[in-house]
């Protein structure tokens, strides 16, 4: 089974691609390996649905609703422009549930919120693990840097 609007979980990385050629590979080009390992830790590349009512996250990378209404805030003009022009979406007018069903939008706010943090992704996955802990999972979430680099080598190879 595949979730989140993913005809098969390889499709992840051409998602991540096709965001990533709009809005910037990042200093250390990797930040598709940061959005597909993102997705890989959160939803096994749309293999595992959130049991949560409601959800704790939507979509593909589980963007929760503070994380989504911050990067509809914060995001800058010129990024809201490229994101319009390459795909045609307003990121000022999706609606959070709108990531449950689309790849795509889930990837655009992915990267969106990664390009909040003025900290360059790690070269290394065990650099990233400990990105994503400290900027997109947080002291409160319950993943671990270790599942983090245990799903990124299961999902993403």
């Amino acid at each position: 089974m595949v979730y989140y609007g993913l005809a098969k979980p390889s499709h992840t990385w051409d998602y991540a691609r096709m965001v990533c050629d709009c809005l910037g590979h990042g200093d250390n080009r990797t930040a598709m390996a940061m959005l597909i390992e993102t997705a890989a830790q959160e939803t096994h590349c749309g293999q595992y649905r959130d049991p949560t009512p409601g959800g704790a996250g939507r979509g593909l990378c589980q963007i929760d609703q503070i994380a989504f209404e911050d990067i509809q805030r914060r995001t800058r003009e010129a990024n809201v422009g490229k994101v319009f022009e390459r795909f045609n979406v307003n990121i000022q007018e999706v609606e959070h549930s709108a990531l449950d069903n689309s790849p795509l939008l889930s990837m655009i706010f992915c990267r969106l919120f990664y390009m909040l943090i003025p900290e360059p992704f790690p070269i290394h996955v065990e650099g990233r693990a400990a990105y994503w802990k400290r900027y997109y999972n947080t002291s409160c979430g319950a993943g671990t840097e270790a599942e983090y680099i245990e799903n990124a080598k299961r999902y993403t190879l």
